[in-house]
């Protein structure tokens, strides 16, 4: 009898944790990691990723209120001198400097190893065939 009730705890933990299919602080964090790095590659580095709340409509598509920290890998001179060294198309090259200018805009000049703590946003996240991606 006991072992046919460990079994059945068993199985209805397991229904639950299937259940509960919704992105974690793990995969929170690699999802904005991610995100920063195809907008500014190698300038950010995203941790202390904590999900403060989450809540779905439907099946596919999952909101998530989230705090983290970003660490600025190097300063925005540095990036913006990068970007404008590199070859290619000049449209590119101004699209990915405005896109910085951004930062700079959020966070002011900042240098590299500057740390800056993003106390909550509300990431919208969409259940694709390889797991939950972010549609902002």
């Amino acid at each position: 009898m006991t072992m046919l009730r460990l079994l059945v705890i068993a199985l209805m933990v397991f229904t639950v944790t299937a259940c509960s299919d919704k992105p974690g602080d793990t995969r929170l964090k690699q999802l904005l990691q991610q995100q920063f790095d195809a907008k500014y590659e190698g300038l950010v580095d995203i941790s202390n990723v904590k999900k403060l709340n989450g809540w779905s409509d439907n099946d596919s598509h999952y909101a998530a209120d989230v705090s983290y920290d970003v660490e600025f890998k190097q300063s925005f001179k540095e990036y913006m001198d990068k970007q404008t060294a590199k070859p290619g198309n000049p449209l590119e090259k101004m699209a990915s400097g405005m896109a910085a200018g951004m930062l700079k805009l959020q966070y002011g000049d900042f240098k590299a190893g500057d740390q800056y703590q993003v106390k909550q946003q509300t990431l919208t996240l969409r259940k694709t065939d390889n797991g939950w991606v972010l549609t902002d």
